[in-house]
């Protein structure tokens, strides 16, 4: 009898752990299923309404869930507020860069880390200049969210350039910014993430000098153990302002950026870049430049 007892209470228990195993996976695949793009977008759209955004569009949507393998549904979507336009300089108004866990947008990101008073409009996203998913290696197995946006355009066509990447983090379950830089855009600076080649994954930054020779100060970043990016290397590149190259200057510097990195020898063959100039067939050093 007493045996008997020990079974029925053996065969309880065990019927109790697979219904709760059982319950735990149902829940837990209820949770995960997948929410529609549009009630995504809405959601959004409410709390920038409720925060006293009065036109807002979106403009948008990247489906971040199955490229990043995360544990909860992600996307990323960006809203245009049509109510508020620069004054004089534009004719919308700023751009809101939201990152929504399920349905529960956070519309923080603030890729300028600070707002000048004087002219708020050159510090705020305005437009959408890059947004997509991109990969530090061949293999595809890190992926990062790259932002770019710009601010108002002022009078002598200038804007204030925010570049940006973001990792996730399945532990946390979040997006973490590893990487954010900002440029103007009037005097041929710019950001580049490189999607391709031995410096795949890195960042090369190139910014005017302010005194002769005018050439650029060249800036290469690359991720650590942790995924934050780092600066690996800095100098005075061989571009000059205005020299009649019409590579960019990340593309013209390439030679001395890789000959730097131990990855090329003067006699190799010369770097070709992703995006030739309408033209140009003809790959050349001169003083140092490509």
């Amino acid at each position: 009898m007493k045996q008997r007892s020990l079974r029925l209470c053996a065969l309880s228990l065990c019927y109790t752990f697979v219904t709760a195993a059982f319950w735990h996976h149902f829940l837990r695949a209820e949770g995960r299923k997948a929410i529609p793009a549009e009630e995504a977008d809405r959601s959004v759209i409410s709390t920038l309404l409720h925060q006293g955004v009065t036109k807002p569009k979106v403009v948008s949507h990247i489906d971040l869930t199955e490229p990043f393998g995360a544990v909860t549904q992600w996307t990323f979507v960006v809203v245009q507020d049509g109510g508020q336009p620069a004054d004089d300089f534009e004719d919308h108004g700023q751009l809101f860069l939201c990152l929504v866990k399920a349905a529960n947008p956070d519309c923080a990101l603030h890729l300028y880390e600070q707002v000048r008073s004087e002219m708020p409009w050159f510090d705020t996203p305005y437009h959408l200049l890059a947004g997509s998913v991109v990969y530090a290696n061949r293999s595809k197995s890190s992926p990062l969210l790259f932002l770019k946006v710009g601010g108002a355009v002022s009078g002598d066509g200038d804007c204030n350039i925010a570049t940006a990447l973001y990792k996730y983090d399945k532990g946390t379950d979040r997006f973490i910014r590893v990487f954010l830089n900002l440029t103007g855009r009037n005097n041929n600076q710019a950001t580049r993430f490189v999607e391709g080649g031995p410096l795949q994954g890195d960042v090369i930054v190139d910014n005017p000098t302010e005194n002769a020779p005018y050439t650029y100060w060249i800036d290469v970043y690359r991720a650590g153990d942790s995924g934050q990016y780092s600066r690996i290397l800095r100098y005075r590149g061989h571009t000059g302002y205005s020299d009649g190259n019409p590579l960019a200057v990340a593309d013209s510097e390439m030679p001395e950026i890789l000959h730097r990195l131990g990855l090329w020898q003067p006699g190799d063959p010369l770097p070709v870049p992703v995006h030739l100039p309408m033209g140009c067939s003809h790959l050349f050093m001169r003083h140092g430049e490509e």
